[in-house]
């Protein structure tokens, strides 16, 4: 393999020259000799043995263009080349005639109208093979009558094909040593950017046969430039055999073409393809504001779905990450955006927040908020209730244990949820139900920022933050004895009072709203706003159940609406039946009413009442029936 630059020389003297300047610069170029065809063919056998640039000169380098896929330098004739040859010609008063290819004829024109020398042109065809030279010989002959031409001036090539023997003195044309130098010199840059072109060409290729989309791309004109094996699979085609093919025969149901004409990008559009349901994105590719192709990505919906389902149970499955942030608490309440002032300044600390307030306020949804804007929003969050685990099981789960702690317990051990929330934030739910035994090891661990497996007697270090919430008050609890003091004091250094929905009257139609549009779309329903008076009503309940009541009530609402329209009928309806679940009279004047309706009915009524006497808290009436939290949230939405 020779050099990356080849230089054909037309003629020997400047094969010689050419060699001469290859000695004293530093840019490696090989040097060949032929003219026209000769140098054509040698051209390339060049680009055959690596050569990525092309040198040459006059006729020579315009018939080399025709036969090589690699860029062509022309050693321009310069103003030096011509001087020195028009140099004899200054004041002698002859008639010079200009023979050669058009770029060496217009050098001369330039020097001779400059030096006020008389000239006649004649320009030789760029296509060597369409030249009857006899018949140039001829016309010259004819000029050279008719003209009164004295001198002939040209370069070899020109002159070696038709100013002979046609007695006149004859003036011949070289390149000197910096035409030469200049010439490898730009084939040097030349070759360079090339050289970065292809780096980044080879870069570009790469990405695209590593992504897992597919990509397409077409050119102004709606043909394909671009196929990725992606796409190739998705499609099922071969990119040899569609390159340079108008997208819309190889690609069916495609808007390519659409996207092309008007110039708008379209996202996230279903397309039907040989593989299945594809997910697509076409962008219009823009060039000084003129659109200059399409650029489309396209994804297999099954693909999506399957990488979905991954991230839900390697993550949400885990509870390892949260889902609502502080954008997703909507509210229009004065005290509510307070509160939220509130808890983004705590976030910012690692001080232990304990959050207070009735079932269905929304302090999971604050402990996640605050998690998501803290400093460790990139770290894990860890959620648990305390009041749905048995004391020990709780235990183990908080704490982890190491093999043979236990019957039953795993040979490789468990991590505790502690450790699992190492570097991030540990939510403790309903924290005023955990047994007193289980609160002196939280204790220590807030103390001590230490946890101690069971069965183990080694202390591994974490660094947790620690949410608490509870509907109980607490400091009620620890006078009745039920809740550790210390601990109390220990969770609440930094304290978020939730409000009751009944308390925020300006969220209760702004909630019901949206309620309303979210129950609308999920099940496809179309329901009109909630007119000014059913606003009052809802407004006027107490709410006992909070936000979770009123989406609940919504979303009976929407189900239940007929021809489009929310009735007033229908709502008071509704919440007289909630407000005897949770208001209803209660006593041993009741009993025999109890026990009336099937075993359904009769279960429903006993949790009512369980509920009523606990507050609404769902744990406690759940522990005070002897059931899961479960059993009684299924029997409440039944």
């Amino acid at each position: 393999m020779g050099n990356k630059i080849c230089l054909i020389a037309p003629y020997a003297d400047l094969a010689e020259l050419a060699c001469a300047v290859g000695r004293e610069t530093p840019i490696p170029f090989d040097v060949w000799e032929g003219n026209l065809e000769i140098g054509g063919a040698k051209a390339q056998q060049a680009e055959k043995d690596g050569a990525q640039v092309i040198v040459s000169r006059g006729g020579t380098a315009s018939i080399i263009r025709q036969k090589v896929n690699v860029p062509v330098v022309e050693i321009q004739v310069t103003g030096y080349d011509v001087l020195r040859v028009m140099r004899p010609l200054i004041g002698a008063g002859k008639t010079a005639g200009i023979v050669g290819y058009f770029n060496v004829v217009k050098g001369c024109r330039y020097v001779c109208d400059i030096l006020g020398i008389h000239s006649r042109e004649f320009i030789l065809p760029t296509d060597y093979t369409e030249i009857d030279w006899d018949e140039i010989r001829a016309r010259l002959r004819r000029i050279i009558e008719e003209e009164g031409v004295d001198v002939l001036i040209g370069d070899t090539v020109a002159f070696a094909n038709c100013v002979g023997n046609l007695g006149r003195e004859v003036l011949l044309i070289t390149s000197g040593r910096e035409s030469i130098l200049r010439a490898v010199e730009e084939a040097a840059n030349l070759l360079s950017v090339r050289e970065e072109e292809q780096k980044n060409a080879q870069r570009f290729e790469a990405v695209l046969n590593f992504v897992h989309d597919g990509v397409l791309a077409t050119d102004e004109r709606g043909l394909l430039t671009v196929v990725n094996p992606v796409a190739e699979k998705i499609f099922d085609v071969q990119r040899d055999e569609v390159l340079g093919l108008p997208v819309t025969t190889v690609i069916q149901d495609t808007r390519i073409d659409k996207v092309l004409a008007s110039g708008s990008p379209e996202f996230d559009q279903l397309q039907q393809a040989p593989a299945g349901h594809i997910l697509t994105n076409r962008i219009p590719i823009r060039v000084d504001g003129e659109v200059k192709g399409v650029v489309a990505t396209f994804q297999e919906v099954s693909q999506i779905e399957a990488a979905e389902r991954k991230i839900r149970q390697n993550l949400y499955g885990k509870g390892m990450v949260t889902r609502y942030t502080f954008r997703d608490i909507l509210t229009r309440d004065p005290q509510m955006k307070r509160l939220i002032k509130l808890a983004k300044g705590y976030a910012k600390t690692n001080a232990t927040i304990l959050i207070q307030g009735e079932s269905g306020t929304g302090k999971e949804l604050f402990a996640q908020s605050i998690h998501a804007y803290s400093p460790r929003g990139q770290g894990p969050f860890v959620a648990i209730n305390c009041s749905a685990l048995p004391p020990p099981l709780l235990e183990s789960e908080l704490f982890g244990y190491v093999e043979g702690a236990f019957t039953g317990a795993k040979r490789s051990g468990k991590i505790g949820l502690f450790e699992m929330a190492h570097n991030g934030t540990i939510f403790l739910d309903e924290i005023g139900e955990m047994d007193r035994t289980l609160q002196a090891r939280l204790l220590r661990v807030l103390e001590e920022r230490q946890v101690m497996r069971l069965g183990s007697d080694s202390l591994i270090p974490v660094n947790i933050r620690v949410l608490a919430a509870t509907n109980q008050d607490l400091r009620r609890l620890a006078s009745q004895g039920t809740f550790r003091v210390d601990l109390l004091y220990r969770l609440n250094v930094l304290n978020l009072p939730m409000a009751p929905l009944r308390q925020r009257k300006a969220d209760i139609a702004y909630l019901a709203d949206y309620f309303l549009s979210r129950y609308q779309a999920e099940h496809r329903r179309r329901i009109e706003a909630i007119p000014p008076k059913i606003s009052e009503l809802l407004e006027r309940y107490e709410w006992p159940g909070n936000v979770r009541e009123l989406k609940n009530v919504m979303e009976r609402l929407v189900l239940s609406a007929e021809n489009g329209r929310i009735e007033a009928d229908t709502v008071r309806l509704l919440l007289e039946e909630m407000q005897e679940i949770w208001g209803g009279p209660a006593g041993e004047a009741e009993v025999p009413d109890l026990l009336n309706g099937t075993l359904q009915q009769i279960k429903q009524r006993v949790i009512a009442q369980a509920l009523q006497r606990e507050g609404g808290n769902k744990s406690r009436a759940a522990k005070r029936l002897g059931v899961d939290r479960a059993t009684i949230d299924r029997l409440t939405e039944e």
